[in-house]
C-alpha cells in the first residue's frame, strides 16, 4: 500500500485545482493516472461519486 501528494488538491474541499472537479484520483486529467494501480479501478470509483453527488444534490433540492 502506498500513499500520494498533489499539488493541485485543495483538501479541505477534495476538490483538483487542475482539473476543476473533484478529486478522484487516477480519473482522466489527473496527473496520477497511468502512473499508479489503484485497488478499486477508477471505472468502479467514478460512477460512484456520480452517484453520490446526485443523491447529495436531491436532498439539498439542487
Amino acid at each position: 500500500m502506498g500513499s500520494f501528494s498533489c499539488q493541485y488538491i485543495d483538501s479541505e474541499k477534495g476538490y483538483c485545482l487542475r482539473i476543476k472537479k473533484e478529486c478522484v484520483p487516477g480519473r482522466p486529467g489527473c496527473v496520477l493516472k497511468g502512473k499508479y494501480a489503484f485497488a478499486i479501478p477508477i471505472e468502479e470509483r467514478l460512477p460512484e461519486t456520480k452517484r453520490k453527488k446526485d443523491d447529495k444534490d436531491k436532498n439539498t433540492g439542487k
